[in-house]
């Protein structure tokens, strides 16, 4: 047996609803399923952008790691590749800086949504 999508179950609760005569009108019955689906997505989009940092969290120690044992290589070596320095410091760098820009834009979309579930929950609020 399947089971139900949540999003199934939130338009049936809401073609139930208006079946019964207990939802006003259906503009409402909208807003408050579109509320509903935008409130489920925040969850879903919370423990992403949760999962996403923690690992970005773990990425950066080893990325740090990588700059200690290049900095051990260079220091106190008179011998050490300036090159070859240098090419390993920007690649550390460049990746930090993806990580960082990933985490960004999964942020700024988040915190869209939760703009987006405050201006529903206001609209729903003058309809009610």
């Amino acid at each position: 047996m399947k089971t139900p999508e949540p999003q199934d179950d939130i338009d049936l609760l809401h073609a139930s609803l208006r079946s019964r005569g207990e939802e006003e009108n259906t503009e409402n019955s909208s807003a408050v399923a579109e509320l509903h689906r935008t409130v489920e997505q925040i969850f879903e989009d919370e423990e992403a952008l949760l999962n996403m940092h923690m690992s970005i969290i773990q990425e950066n120690a080893e990325l740090l790691t990588a700059e200690g044992k290049l900095l051990q290589q260079v220091q106190g070596n008179e011998d050490y590749n300036i090159d070859q320095y240098a090419n390993q410091l920007e690649q550390i760098l460049e990746r930090k800086s993806e990580l960082i820009a990933t985490l960004g834009g999964k942020l700024s979309k988040f915190r869209e949504s939760l703009a987006r579930e405050e201006e529903l929950s206001k609209r729903v609020g003058k309809i009610s």
